[in-house]
């Protein structure tokens, strides 16, 4: 997704393969496919803040498989840039909505009354608002965070059409609201045995709108790949807790800006 993409609805395919099926994806990939903007100059890191209830029920749905379920988290680029973003899932529709924010307005937007002016948009501070409520609805606090680098490839002859290759995967247990981006304390993710393969692996998504372009069929045909469902913030959360799940209490507790209203 570009950083100006406020909302999209879409098909996510999720694959685990070995670093060996990268570069000749790739090579398939470019009679259709150019890098997206921010891949322009390669790849680029992608660290992200999730947030969950105290039992983390978010977690235990999307272990469930629950037929409509969401997750709530702030994404950081290598670039600055931050985005709230609420992820939901009806069956095998995404939809994703997103507000952009300068680095400096996070946390703020949560702990100060008049956070929201920090966004722009009315459409921007819709999301905002309904991201808080779905906090307060839940209590949700930080629970983990995940980091990867990502290579990323839209496609030239679709509406919508997107390849991305996440390599790196590595997990952070929670600072207060921090989003970290660097610094020590990362936990690798992609270890054979956590991962499904004989050696560390790439998440490769395929991604588009209603139906799966025929370029897309036939790339999982030639390389035979097969689509397993993958979380990465169920695997960071397992991963940097050692597979226990225990209550994480922020140092610095969200004050809510915005609330539902009764």
């Amino acid at each position: 997704m570009s950083n100006n993409e406020l909302f999209i609805e879409r098909y996510e395919l999720k694959y685990r393969i070995p670093p060996s099926l990268v570069v000749p994806i790739r090579q398939s990939i470019q009679k259709y496919c150019r890098p997206d903007s921010a891949s322009a100059s390669g790849p680029y890191l992608i660290s992200s803040l999730y947030l969950d209830s105290p039992d983390r029920v978010l977690y235990q749905d999307t272990k469930e498989a629950e037929a409509k379920r969401f997750k709530l988290r702030i994404r950081r680029y290598s670039t600055g840039l931050y985005f709230i973003e609420c992820k939901r899932r009806e069956k095998d529709v995404i939809s994703k909505a997103r507000t952009a924010l300068p680095g400096s307005a996070w946390p703020m937007v949560l702990t100060r009354p008049r956070g929201a002016n920090a966004v722009e948009g009315e459409k921007n501070r819709r999301n905002l608002a309904d991201f808080i409520e779905r906090m307060h609805r839940i209590n949700a606090e930080p629970a983990t965070v995940v980091r990867y680098r990502r290579e990323a490839w839209v496609s030239r002859i679709d509406d919508y059409g997107r390849v991305t290759f996440d390599h790196g995967l590595c997990g952070h247990a929670p600072i207060g609201w921090d989003v970290p981006i660097d610094g020590p304390g990362w936990v690798p993710l992609d270890q054979p045995g956590r991962f499904g393969l004989p050696e560390s692996g790439v998440v490769l998504e395929l991604k588009c709108t209603t139906q799966v372009p025929l370029w897309m069929s036939d790339l999982v045909r030639r390389f035979g790949l097969v689509r397993q469902g993958f979380s990465k913030y169920c695997v960071a959360l397992e991963g940097t807790y050692q597979d226990s799940l225990p209550r994480f209490v922020p140092a610095e507790p969200a004050r809510f800006a915005f609330r539902s209203q009764p």
